[in-house]
């Protein structure tokens, strides 16, 4: 399932909506400042963020063009704000949707599900890929390894699409990070390594997989077939 980061002030509220997006199968990781979140990103890109507008130490509108730097996961406004300049300003500084406080957590839900179907669809207008003995599948958000369905997180789900669409091919993890995330960044290898180190273990993927991923110390990394 989908990694978000919820960035919210308010301890009911963030408890409230851990709770629930926890129970819907999701991994939500919290900041209750900019300053928070920030130190999140140095440890993981989400699939999306929950991001509230009116924080201790500053505004959420501004830390969403900071993002806009790291990732092009989705960004959903969370706010008491409804004034139209507000919606504007958010959709201007990189927003994805806008959800005034209060909120029925199904409406969330359902927001958040658009949002992350329609990143994964844009990450590729071919949205499925069969092999022998795996086949990766962008809609359901699941690959199938050896007759083992997983169920795997939107980025590393993406990652393993764009090695199997070139199989047997190095791709640099720059490429790597810029076709994930839309941008490049500097740590990008480090981010890539650990992306890539969580996708194998949640295929399982040892000695007696079908398929490996190879690496580098360049930062290149390949999809092979393992023949026995």
């Amino acid at each position: 399932m989908a990694h978000i980061l919820l960035v919210e002030d308010d301890s009911d509220i963030m408890g409230i909506n851990k709770s629930f997006l926890e129970g819907e199968g999701y991994t939500v990781h919290c900041a209750d400042s900019i300053k928070s979140a920030t130190f999140k990103l140095e440890e993981y890109i989400p699939d999306l963020v929950l991001l509230d507008v009116m924080l201790p130490d500053g505004d959420g509108m501004d830390f969403c063009k900071i993002l806009r730097q790291k990732t092009n996961a989705p960004v959903i406004f969370l706010t008491a704000r409804d004034e139209n300049d507000s919606v504007i300003m958010g959709f201007r500084s990189g927003g994805d949707d806008y959800i005034t406080k209060p909120y029925d957590l199904n409406v969330l839900k359902a927001r958040i599900e658009a949002q992350l179907r329609r990143n994964v669809t844009q990450a590729s207008g071919h949205p499925k890929i069969e092999l022998p003995f795996l086949s990766i599948d962008l809609f359901s958000g699941t690959a199938t390894l050896d007759d083992n369905e997983y169920s795997l997180p939107q980025r590393e789900l993406q990652i393993l699409y764009l090695l199997a669409s070139r199989i047997g091919s190095r791709i640099n993890c720059h490429e790597i990070y810029k076709n994930i995330y839309g941008c490049d960044v500097e740590d990008s290898k480090n981010t890539i390594r650990v992306n890539i180190s969580r996708l194998k273990k949640h295929l399982e993927m040892d000695d007696m997989s079908t398929y490996e991923i190879a690496s580098t110390s360049e930062g290149d990394y390949v999809l092979r077939r393992v023949i026995f």
